[in-house]
């Protein structure tokens, strides 16, 4: 297994990945190139790769460990906290059955009942039309300008790349938290609504549905 850190900044994945080592073998993609390589749109994400390279699931959501879901959210929070924590209880808690399948992968190979062949996985990878094609070019274009002239020269690429693709989380989620998170601070998980972009988590995902359409569910989750 490999992990790969989806993020501009290496320097924000390196505790884990420090943490991992030296027997978990992990990576950082500055560029959001298995974006465009996979089809990843989100976190956690994954595609299993058979020991011949071959492809055998497509990209897909991979949470391996349950979500607390039924204890009371804190009525002492800010409105816009609890509808945003009320929001991701929605998301559909896939880990028990992500995990049982690898299990059976890794039992049974080529024989598991998860493993997909190359016609089953084209059918089952999420399609890539022009508009994907030119969201990723620029969302390209904004990281190569962040990092050579600054980030108010990359919020015009990154804002069209939001609106070519609005399904990829990882455009979004990258371009908000670097506008939102607090001087000192690690990470922002909330990315409230500023007047830089023109979402946010919470108001993006009521307008895709929902929290139950937030992750691209496994074929074999019901």
């Amino acid at each position: 297994m490999v992990t790969v850190a989806l993020d501009l900044d290496p320097e924000k994945a390196r505790p884990w990945i420090e943490a991992a080592a030296p027997t978990h073998p992990s990576l950082i993609d500055s560029a959001h190139l298995t974006n465009e390589l996979f089809g990843f749109n989100n976190v956690p994400m994954a595609v299993w790769i058979d020991e011949t390279g071959m492809l055998v699931r497509p990209a897909e959501s991979a949470s391996i460990q349950s979500r607390d879901t039924t204890s009371p959210i804190p009525d002492e929070l800010p409105d816009r906290v609890k509808e945003l924590m009320s929001e991701a209880r929605r998301i559909p808690d896939i880990a028990e059955q992500y995990r049982n399948a690898i299990v059976d992968w890794i039992d049974n190979g080529a024989d598991s009942q998860f493993a997909l062949t190359p016609d089953e996985v084209v059918a089952q990878s999420a399609p890539r039309d022009r508009g994907h094609a030119e969201a990723a070019a620029n969302f390209e274009l904004g990281q190569h300008l962040f990092h050579t002239v600054g980030k108010q020269a990359a919020i015009p690429f990154w804002r069209a790349a939001h609106a070519l693709d609005p399904a990829n989380w990882t455009y979004k989620r990258q371009a908000w938290t670097l506008e939102t998170t607090a001087d000192g601070q690690p990470s922002d998980m909330f990315q409230p609504p500023t007047e830089v972009y023109e979402g946010n988590w919470l108001d993006d995902v009521r307008a895709s549905g929902g929290g139950e359409n937030y992750i691209r569910k496994p074929g074999f989750v019901r």
